[in-house]
């Protein structure tokens, strides 16, 4: 067979040249295709402030903002546009400045407050769709971002479908994770080497490691751990971002706060700070907005809408009014409730029925002394006296009730159920149990429970809501409880530091641990629907001397002393 001739061989290699540039150039071009629909080409910010986040060449950014606001969706923009080397679009479809290195695997991590968080919206945000929406525009029939402030847009809003994955798959080379099914990740790494690590604000910071990003999600666990990750950056000259929900007593947050304060006035600080809105975010309903916005006080507003620090607190009742809620001695006309009490020196009358409420606590036990008139008054419930212990056990507690107590009928005795039931160590009997020993001993009694106690409610929330009910304004007349403010002044001080904790995720209705005996009395009392009962003639109340000889009586029949004494010998 003759061999082929050059001739015939440069021709052959023309051909196959030909065919591997037309294959390459079909690839590039469906590649092309499928990166012009990647949701990194798709995004595009929706205010100026998010389009600031994205040109600040500041080594640390601070994007804080309320609920819903957009600071988690641009934070992790930024994350997916320096993992894939993939430039960001201005508004106006303008190329924003790359940042990032490109020429490099880069190593990025992302700090969450606890792991559910990797998941939500760590995890979420990168590699699942639905960071924004997107759109067929009617032109150019490709797909681009909804616009929220364009009408036509916002007419086919019904067409709107879920971008891709800000982070595709076809870019991930492989995963570490804690948990797959919880979609909590350690490790992603990327085919163009790029490694994105995820860990918990509790745990450890990793030691000795050069990092080119790291993004801070919402709150951390330990503040002094933000110097550590820091330290992380210098070696690469890398950025720190922080997405954050504006938690007050994070000190390290405020402190990047005023730092960025600070240099606001430079063309080219170190420290850039940004503040989105909940009710200016276009993508959220208006109507939406506008019933999460009734629904808030006026501190929530300020955290949730806002962005504005609150001190991450927010009080448990801020309906709560002096002037409108306490009875008070003046000059001015006065409700007929309030006319009753002060005529009798802030004393509820004796036809009024009375209910007493007793909060052990573990140092500071407290008592609530309560009292509901009669029908023809109308419907009231009274909070007229209070007792608050420091450091003193139940038969000290009773010496002081029965100072209050005497001479007075009482309905019934309520106790807080859950620290009633407990026994202390070297106890053989409950809180419960001691309490109402130490009334028996006094004579303290009631008409339904002796000197025993009925069981509180352990429904907080329901009791919190209890307590909102009986302190809205009404049509006709004052609200339905009443404080004699001269008599309860730590009942007045724990409704003003009575406070909730706010997380960004939710709105905690669980108050934040502190003194709050007098508010668990509260609303005990307003849980168990205290009603007016014709009160039974008060027995009268006993003397010393035999309180003295009633104790002795079931005193330890051990001793062999049967003497009493009351004094010294003569």
């Amino acid at each position: 067979m003759t061999p082929p001739d050059r001739t015939t061989l440069e021709a052959v290699a023309r051909k196959w040249t030909l065919r591997e540039t037309e294959e390459r150039a079909r690839e590039l071009a469906t590649e092309k295709t499928v990166r012009a629909k990647d949701a990194l080409e798709l995004y595009r910010p929706y205010n100026v402030i998010q389009e600031e986040f994205h040109r600040s060449m500041a080594s640390e950014l601070l994007l804080r903002g309320g609920n819903r606001s957009g600071k988690s969706t641009a934070s992790l923009v930024e994350v997916a546009s320096a993992a894939m080397r993939v430039q960001l679009h201005a508004a106006d479809g303008s190329l924003l400045p790359m940042k990032y290195p490109t020429n490099r695997p880069l190593t990025i991590w992302t700090i969450a407050y606890g792991e559910k968080n990797i998941n939500t919206p760590i995890h979420r945000l990168l590699f699942e769709p639905g960071a924004f929406k997107i759109i067929k525009d009617l032109k150019t029939g490709e797909m681009r971002a909804w616009n929220p402030k364009s009408q036509s847009d916002v007419a086919r809003e019904a067409e709107c479908q879920q971008s891709p994955p800000l982070i595709p798959e076809r870019a991930i080379s492989d995963w570490a994770w804690k948990s797959w099914a919880a979609r909590v990740f350690m490790v992603c790494r990327l085919k163009n080497g790029t490694e994105i690590h995820a860990f918990t604000s509790n745990a450890k910071p990793k030691q000795g490691d050069p990092v080119d990003l790291i993004l801070i999600d919402e709150d951390i666990w330990y503040e002094q751990h933000v110097a550590e990750w820091q330290a992380r950056l210098s070696d690469r000259k890398g950025r720190l971002i922080w997405s954050a929900f504006p938690h007050g007593q994070n000190n390290a947050l405020k402190d990047m706060h005023h730092r960025a304060e600070a240099q606001k006035h430079l063309k080219n600080p170190d420290v850039w700070e940004g503040v989105l809105t909940f009710s200016k975010n276009p993508y959220m309903d208006t109507d939406e907005v506008r019933k999460r916005r009734e629904g808030w006080s006026e501190d929530e507003a300020r955290a949730r809408d806002l962005g504005e620090f609150t001190d991450d607190v927010v009080q448990m009742f801020p309906m709560f009014n002096k002037s409108i809620h306490c009875v008070e001695v003046s000059d001015r006309p006065m409700h007929r409730i309030d006319d009753i009490l002060v005529r009798n020196g802030l004393e509820p009358p004796n036809d009024w029925t009375r209910y007493l409420i007793l909060d052990p606590g573990h140092t500071r036990p407290a008592v609530l002394f309560a009292a509901v008139p009669p029908p023809e008054l109308g419907d009231y419930i009274i909070c007229y006296d209070e007792i608050y212990g420091r450091n003193i056990d139940a038969f000290t507690l009773a010496e002081r009730v029965l100072d209050k107590a005497s001479g007075h009928n009482f309905e019934k005795f309520i106790i807080d159920a859950r620290a009633g039931r407990q026994t202390p160590m070297g106890f053989s009997w409950t809180i419960k149990e001691q309490y109402a020993r130490a009334f028996e001993q006094h004579q303290i009694e009631s008409n339904l429970t002796d000197s025993s106690f009925e069981d509180g409610s352990d429904n907080l929330p329901a009791r919190t809501e209890m307590i909102r009910t009986a302190l809205h304004a009404r049509n006709e007349g004052p609200p339905r409880l009443r404080v004699v403010a001269e008599r309860c002044p730590n009942m007045l001080r724990e409704f003003v530091n009575y406070k909730k904790r706010m997380r960004a995720e939710a709105i905690l209705d669980e108050p934040i641990p502190k003194d709050d005996h007098l508010m668990s009395c509260l609303g005990y009392l307003v849980a168990s629907n205290p009603q007016y009962v014709p009160p039974q003639p008060a027995k009268a109340a006993p003397s010393a001397a035999l309180l003295e000889f009633q104790r002795w009586q079931k005193a330890d029949k051990r001793h062999d002393d049967k003497s009493m004494h009351f004094g010294p010998a003569a």
